[in-house]
């Protein structure tokens, strides 16, 4: 933090001490005695004229789309159960809330497929592939499935494409050409 302190001055009033004693400290703060600021931009934004300077960019289409060998849309992200908690270590109860991760599928895609919730699908991708129960829903929308990546036992980024975000970088974990297939009972 002191070498942080130093070089970034919206955070030279904070330190492990002061955090110690205080608890937690908004940033900016900028001297010992600075409160720090728990809003930002209450009344003007931190540019010359006080506005927001905001830029449209044009659409661009997602990294893959789905098509006749991959006719699902697999998009990837966080369940309350399990946000950022138990699943590396597991010591917390949150598997009691939600033993296993499954695949949320539309009921009419589920119904074309013949699938009812818990029937166990492998779910493939052009990078790999999973298999896991479904979970019957409207919470996502025909062509549309939806599965979390918080546990190992189904790992979601076996899946993932390896798109990425042209000015970030970030990896496009939200959009996977997929498609299903009922797992066969030996």
């Amino acid at each position: 933090m002191s070498e942080i302190a130093r070089v970034a001055p919206d955070f030279a009033g904070i330190s492990h001490a002061r955090i110690d004693r205080m608890g937690p400290i908004h940033w900016p703060c900028r001297s010992a005695d600075d409160p720090g600021t728990p809003t930002l931009h209450l009344e003007r934004f931190a540019t010359a004229s006080g506005k927001a300077r905001l830029a449209a960019r044009g659409y661009l289409p997602p990294g893959e789309a789905a098509d006749a060998d991959y006719p699902f849309v697999l998009i990837t992200g966080r369940r309350l159960e399990h946000y950022n908690a138990g699943t590396m270590m597991r010591l917390t109860s949150n598997l009691d809330l939600l033993p296993e991760e499954r695949l949320e599928i539309n009921p009419v895609d589920a119904a074309r497929l013949g699938l009812s919730d818990a029937d166990r699908v492998t779910v493939t991708s052009r990078r790999g592939s999973i298999d896991l129960p479904v979970q019957v829903t409207e919470r996502v929308a025909p062509g549309q499935l939806f599965m979390a990546f918080h546990l190992p036992e189904a790992p979601a980024n076996v899946l993932t494409s390896d798109w990425s975000d042209e000015v970030t970088s970030c990896p496009e974990y939200k959009v996977t050409a997929v498609g299903l297939a009922p797992v066969r009972r030996r």
